[in-house]
Formats: structure tokens, C-alpha cells, sequence
């Protein structure tokens, strides 16, 4: 960007006096330079500038270093607005800065440049960045010739290590190593490393752990270019967008920093976020030499599980997405359509007459970060209460949608007063495919199930490893890490980052390629618990998870899910009651949770077709028990009380193993099926009434005993009440799986009753042949059973 015509001085004019110039501004400005100190005075501070520094009360000060941290006034740290070049101090704009390169003769601006940040960020094309840099041979030289140096001298560390058999002895100290070189090197190469910590397929633990910790800040760049940036993308001066502006940027990170504002236009508070002068250009040849030594590792390196040029391509592809500014308000209004409906969900406006594409312009919310323990407490805020929200909130943008946050570390989470949690910074977004949320599910029923075997499976389904590779020796390391030490225990009880990191240990072994969605949902999922650990010791993710998933498997119809269902209550041809009960009682737990739902369910289950047709014929046959084993308990106290003699009735009805859970599990079911007590006759309830179709197990044989043709009538009665309930339940009835299902549970409660049947006979042949007592008791409840007996 030229400067305002009339601004250069005469001795400017010229290459060479440029050249004298900025060498002796910076040989002067280093030191300011270097502590950011860069925002020329406003006539009335240059006036009380021999005022001593603690003129600015210290309130003042806490408030500028909270900014969006904490509450703050709206009109704190707010001052009119200064034209960029205002300041007789010119050195510091933007248009001074890049001319200094250029009297270096190192020519860092091409023509191309800007366009190609611009095309970068909507589609990321490795041939064409190659082409541009090309001509920049100089830059990309010396920038090759830093980056070589340092990661060389850190590769002989490593290949000493190796040498001398001590590479796990000094893990952890050259995991903390690479940290700081990373850092060391820029905004770019941190952003790679912080994008290598959620990667077990790639590096160690220790390296994971390390890598964690890398932080992007980097010192605020000065006003006057950031003034001078707005100009340049907004077409117009400062002064005429803001009536007021911070002096100091609230946030700072290695591609931008945040201003708050008041547009001149309406009043609005905003947030205005400015990129860092040239970081595009830093970035581009970063990721050049980084594309060409991944090709190397590629072509030279053959124990490298996976290629890693298109993760350098994929990752490559997101930081460009980053930079523009323009396409994160679309995704920040993308996000507010998919996710705003959500209770206390809530993201910032987009203000699009002032947003480019160096330049975003948002609705300022008022919060707290929630690592602030101290403001959260002061506002009388709970962190894990907004912990809650934000996992049910990860888990519908991971499962439901697939469109989710990808750097949702705890500075892009605010809490507000109104209980609010507010998701900031939509630079790098990422998608799940389909399949993958259906596989990740899967993957959790057989999780739960401690199905290793099929856990195996999912890594095909994952795309974690080519459809060629063995993923069965996998099976004994997956258990031997489930179900010995402190996993031993419920999975609902486990800590997620102690189940990611062991889980990064095993895979490590083996030759897997985790998707770069995968590994964002893992860090996603563990920042957000590690915030609530802060605040709770005891936090469990996944318990805080489970009612989003259990709702999901009981009314999301997509045939993966329905199948993940049977799996997780179906074992051993026999339906696991107390799974199906907890799967009731956590889904109604979700925030979003409607009884009518359960609908779905029912549809599907009666619905034509062979793929609920397995759990028809288990359903019939274990409802068939469960009213067997209470019709068995109806007979015996019918034998007891009329011959009072229990042992007889044990005899003639003996009990089948686990009758007794039956028959209890079976008065829960018809207590749920009985007719309600209040309420309109021929209610739309999903149960209400139809246990009326069942009588009251009483059959036509001695003391009430089912018979065979008794199971077909009750079928019958079940079938014409169900029509008569209400529309929806007769759209049930009508269904042919509905016939299906009456169909087996009649068949099943006749082969039972036939085999009660022929046990009562032998029983009480057995009962009159002994001439018992109680077998031929002839006087009054005694005589009566007798007589039924000798029926």
C-alpha cells in the first residue's frame, strides 16, 4: 500500500535515499520494534506525556489485558479513531515496512501475491503456489537455509539418540526440544505442530503431550498498520468506519490481533479482527518447503506409515482457508444455521459492509473465558455447566452434521451472564463425512459391548487402514489396554484423554493413517473435558455424552444406526433388558429430547422389510418368556391358594432358570402396558391400553393354566386393540411386521404353554399316584384343588 500522496518526505522519493532512510529508523526503532510499542500519541496525551506512567490507573490497565476474558464497560478502552498516517513516525506503516524489504533488494511482494492468497483460500493448488514462489528464489532460499538449520541440528540429536540406544530415554527431552524450535520458527510451523499433538498415528505420547503446549501468541504488530490494513481492505479511512476504537488490540495470535470498536454507523460495539501484515506470504513459503521436504521423507523414508505430502496438502489447505476472512463469516453464519438452535448456543454477527478479506468486523459479546476460574466465580458462572452445553453442542457438530469447529481451544469459548456460551474464531473449520459419523457410533456400541473384534473392524469403516491389512492381532492389545488397570471399569466411568492417549499407544504399533477429521475430534472432545477437570476432578466425558448418543441410537432411523441398536441390546439371541432401559433413561436426558420420538422406533420395528425382521423374531421370542414366566407365577399362587400346599405347586409349574428376573421384568412390561387411569379412553399414548389385549394371563386350562389356543386369542385381542387405540397405533397394527411380530410371540406362547401344559399332566399324575396329602386333600381349598388337579 502507497502512502497518501504529500506523507513521504522528498528524500524518500528515491531507492537509494530509502535505503539510508530505513537503515537509520531501524537501527533507532529496534528496540521499540520489538516491544510493539507502536501507537503514536493523540494530541491530548502528548500534551500530559511528562505525566508519569501510573497515570493510567491500574484498573484501567487490568481492564485493557482482560478485554474479552472478563466484563468489561462498554466504554472502556475505547478512544477516537486516528488516521494510519497521522503519526510523523511513518516508519511504522505498512507501506514504509514493505518498501524497507524491498530497498533490501529481497523483493518479497510480487504482483501475484495477493491473488494468490485469495485463490489459495478457496482452493488450494500446490502447483500453482510453486509456480508464483519461483521467482522469489531469494526469499524461499534464506527461509529454507533457517528452517534446514534448525531442524537438521535437531534430526543429528535424534540420530545420536538412535545410535546410542537412547531414544526412549530422552523422549521426553527432545519432544520439548522440537516444542521450542517449533515456536521459534513462526506462526506457521507452530500451527503444524499444534496440528501434530492430535496425531498418534504419527508421533509417540511424549511428542503428543509436548506439542500440546505450543502456543501461537506473538506480539501485537503496531497500530498504526493495523489502522493502515482497515484502510487498505475497507476502500475508506478509519475514521469514517469507527467512532471509536481500543488503542490496544484486546487478543493478539500469530495471524491477527482484535480491536474493539463502535461503528460510526449505528453505535454497534464490534470486534474487529485484523491479519497480520504479510503472514500470507510467511505462510506460502512455509508450506512450499514444507510440501517439498515431506515429498523427501515420502520418497526416502519407506517405515513412514502413511504419505505425508497430502497431509501437508490437507493442512496446507486449511491454514490458506484461515486467512480469509470473508469465507470465515460465511462460516460463522453457517455455523449459527446449523448449531443456533441449539439452548444457549450462541455465535457473533457478521457486519459484512465492514468485513474483507484481511479485515472481519463482528458483534462484540461480553464474556468470560472459561479458564478464567476467578471472573467465572465472580459472575457466579459454572464452568462445567457450560462444559455440558459445549459437549452436547461438539457432539451434534460431529455426528449429526459433520460440520465442526477445529480449534475450539478455551480462548474460542466465552461464557456470558445470561448463561450463553459463545463460540469465537471460525478460521478453521473441518467436515466429517457420513460415513464416518455412522462408523464412529458403531464404534462406540462396540466399545461399550467390549466387542474387540468388531472394534477392529471399524478402522475399515474409519478408513484408519487399507482394506488389505490384518486388524486382528490388534484385538488382545485393545483388550489388554479395556480390561485390566484403571480401565477396568464401566466405559461411561473412563477418562476420555486417558482413553485417547492409551489408544494413541496402541495404534502407534500398528500401521494406521488417522484421518485429519478424526484427530480434530479428539482434540476437540479433549479440550473441552480438560477445561471441565479444572473445575471438576471427577468429570467424566463420556457419561455427559451418553444421552446425546443413546437418543441418537433410539430415534435416528439411518439403517448404520438402527444396526448399531441391535448390537447394543441384542446378545446371544436374547434382548438386554437393563440396556434398553438405560438407553430410555439417559436419551431422555438430552437436551433436545421428545417422547414422541420414540415413534421412529416403533415404525421401524414394524415397518416391511428384512431389516428389523431379526429383532421382530428376538422381540417375540422374549416377550414370549417374559409373559410365560408371569403367567407361570399366576398359576402357582392359583394352585397355592386353592390347595394350600406351595410345594405342590412348585411341583406341577416348576421354574425355569431366571424366571424370577423374567417375571419381574414382565410385570414392569404390563404395568407400562395397562390401561392409563386418567386421560380420554382411546389416548394416542404409545402403550397405554394394550395390556388389556393380554387379559390377565388367566387360561382356559386347570387353575387358570394358558393352553395353546389361548396364546392365539390373546394375540387376536392384542391386535384388535391395538386398531382401536388411536390412528397412529392402527397404522402400527396395519403394518405387516406388526403381524410378524403377534405371529411369533402367538407361536412362542403356544410352544411354552404346550410344554407347561404336558409338565402340569406329568406333575400331577406324579402328585395323585403318591397319594399325598396335599395331592388329595378332600376338604375345602384343598378338596376344591384336588378335584382341578385329578381334571
Amino acid at each position: 500500500m502507497q502512502a497518501p500522496p504529500g506523507l513521504r518526505p522528498e528524500a524518500l522519493r528515491t531507492r537509494g535515499g530509502r535505503l539510508l532512510h530505513y537503515k537509520a529508523q531501524y537501527k533507532r526503532h529496534t528496540e521499540a520494534k520489538r516491544a510493539c510499542i507502536s501507537v503514536a500519541a493523540s494530541p491530548r496525551e502528548q500534551q500530559g506525556r511528562a505525566s508519569p506512567p501510573s497515570s493510567r490507573t491500574s484498573a484501567q490497565q487490568d481492564r485493557g489485558q482482560q478485554g474479552r476474558g472478563g466484563f468489561t464497560p462498554a466504554d472502556a478502552e475505547l478512544v477516537s479513531p486516528r488516521r494510519a498516517f497521522e503519526s510523523t513516525d511513518w516508519f511504522y506503516s505498512e507501506a514504509a515496512q514493505k518498501e524497507w524489504v524491498q530497498a533490501m533488494q529481497l523483493d518479497s511482494l510480487t504482483p501475484e501475491m495477493p491473488q494468490l492468497l485469495r485463490d489459495m483460500g478457496l482452493r488450494y493448488d500446490p502447483e500453482r503456489l510453486a509456480q508464483v514462489l519461483g521467482g522469489r528464489w531469494p526469499q524461499v532460499t534464506a527461509r529454507a537455509v533457517q528452517v534446514s538449520t534448525a531442524l537438521g541440528g535437531f534430526l543429528a540429536s535424534l540420530a545420536r539418540d538412535r545410535a546410542v540406544g537412547a531414544v526412549e530415554e530422552n523422549m521426553g527431552r527432545r519432544a520439548g526440544q522440537l516444542r521450542g524450535l517449533l515456536g521459534r520458527l513462526g506462526p506457521a510451523l507452530v500451527k503444524i505442530g499444534q496440528a501434530l499433538s492430535s496425531r498418534p498415528d504419527l508421533l509417540p505420547r511424549p511428542y503428543l503431550e509436548a506439542l500440546s503446549e505450543l502456543q501461537d501468541r506473538l506480539p501485537a504488530f503496531p497500530h498504526e498498520i493495523a489502522m493502515a490494513v482497515i484502510e487498505e481492505e475497507l476502500g475508506r479511512p478509519v475514521t469514517e468506519v469507527f467512532s471509536e476504537i481500543s488503542e490496544r488490540p484486546v487478543a493478539a495470535a500469530s495471524l491477527g490481533q482484535v480491536y474493539r470498536a463502535r461503528l460510526r454507523a449505528c453505535g454497534s460495539y464490534v470486534a474487529v479482527k485484523v491479519q497480520r501484515p504479510t503472514i500470507g506470504e510467511s505462510i506460502a513459503v512455509d508450506m512450499l518447503l514444507l510440501r517439498r521436504l515431506a515429498g523427501v521423507a515420502d520418497a526416502r523414508l519407506p517405515q513412514v506409515s502413511q504419505p505425508l505430502v497430502p497431509l501437508v496438502d490437507e493442512f496446507a489447505a486449511r491454514l490458506f482457508a484461515e486467512l480469509d476472512y470473508v469465507q470465515e463469516g460465511h462460516n460463522c453464519e453457517r455455523f449459527q444455521q446449523l448449531y443456533g438452535n441449539m439452548p444457549r448456543v450462541r455465535t457473533p454477527k457478521i457486519y459484512w459492509d465492514y468485513t474483507a478479506r484481511r479485515v472481519l468486523t463482528m458483534e462484540w459479546i461480553e464474556g468470560v473465558k472459561l479458564t478464567d476460574g476467578a471472573a467465572m466465580s465472580a459472575a457466579g458462572l459454572n464452568v462445567v455447566d457450560f462444559v455440558d452445553v459445549g459437549v452436547e453442542c461438539t457432539l451434534r457438530q460431529l455426528l449429526e452434521q459433520g460440520y465442526f469447529h477445529a480449534d475450539p481451544h478455551p480462548g474460542n469459548l466465552l461464557a456470558t451472564r445470561s448463561g450463553e456460551l459463545v463460540y469465537l474464531d471460525f478460521g478453521m473449520m473441518s467436515e466429517a463425512p457420513q460415513y464416518a459419523r455412522y462408523a464412529i457410533m458403531a464404534h462406540l456400541v462396540h466399545l461399550v459391548n467390549r466387542d474387540y473384534e468388531a472394534m477392529c473392524r471399524d478402522y475399515y469403516a474409519l478408513q484408519f487402514v487399507e482394506p488389505c491389512v490384518d486388524t486382528s492381532p490388534l484385538a488382545p492389545a485393545l483388550a489388554a489396554f479395556f480390561d485390566t488397570g484403571v480401565l477396568a471399569a464401566p466405559v461411561a466411568q473412563l477418562n476420555f484423554k486417558a482413553i485417547v492417549d492409551g489408544l494413541g499407544e496402541v495404534l502407534f504399533k500398528f500401521p494406521f493413517r488417522v484421518p485429519a477429521y478424526y484427530a480434530l475430534i479428539l482434540r476437540s472432545l479433549t479440550v473441552l473435558e480438560g477445561l471441565a477437570l479444572q473445575a471438576d476432578p471427577n468429570y467424566k466425558l463420556l457419561a455427559r455424552a451418553y444421552p446425546y448418543v443413546a437418543r441418537r441410537l433410539l430415534t435416528d432411523p439411518a439403517p448404520e444406526l438402527r444396526e448399531s441398536f441391535q448390537e447394543l441390546i441384542i446378545k446371544d439371541g436374547q434382548i438386554r433388558w437393563g440396556r434398553f432401559e438405560n438407553l430410555l433413561q439417559q436419551g431422555s436426558r438430552s437436551s433436545d429430547w421428545q417422547p414422541g420420538q420414540l415413534w421412529l422406533l416403533a415404525e421401524w420395528l414394524l415397518a416391511p422389510g428384512a431389516e428389523a425382521g431379526g429383532l421382530r423374531a428376538v422381540l417375540a421370542e422374549e416377550v414370549g418368556r417374559l409373559l410365560d414366566a408371569a403367567a407361570a407365577e399366576d398359576v402357582r399362587s392359583r394352585i397355592a391358594e386353592k390347595t394350600g400346599s406351595p410345594s405342590l405347586a412348585a411341583a406341577l409349574v416348576p421354574r425355569q432358570p431366571a424366571e424370577e428376573e423374567a417375571r419381574q421384568r414382565a410385570q414392569l412390561l404390563l404395568a407400562a402396558l395397562a390401561p392409563p387411569r386418567t386421560g380420554p379412553p382411546g389416548g394416542e399414548g404409545l402403550l397405554g391400553g394394550l395390556g388389556e389385549g393380554l387379559g390377565s394371563l388367566k387360561g382356559s386350562g386347570p387353575f387358570g393354566l394358558p393352553l395353546p389356543q389361548d396364546a392365539q386369542a390373546a394375540a387376536s385381542r392384542l391386535s384388535s386393540l391395538a386398531s382401536s387405540l388411536g390412528p397412529r397405533l392402527a397404522a402400527l397394527a396395519a403394518q405387516p411386521g406388526s403381524g410378524e411380530l403377534l405371529g411369533g410371540l402367538a407361536g412362542h406362547l403356544g410352544r411354552r404353554a404346550a410344554a407347561r401344559a404336558i409338565k402340569f399332566a406329568f406333575g400331577a399324575q406324579q402328585a395323585l399316584a403318591g397319594g399325598g396329602a396335599e395331592g388329595r386333600s378332600g376338604e375345602g381349598k384343598g378338596g376344591e384343588g384336588g378335584d382341578e388337579v385329578a381334571r
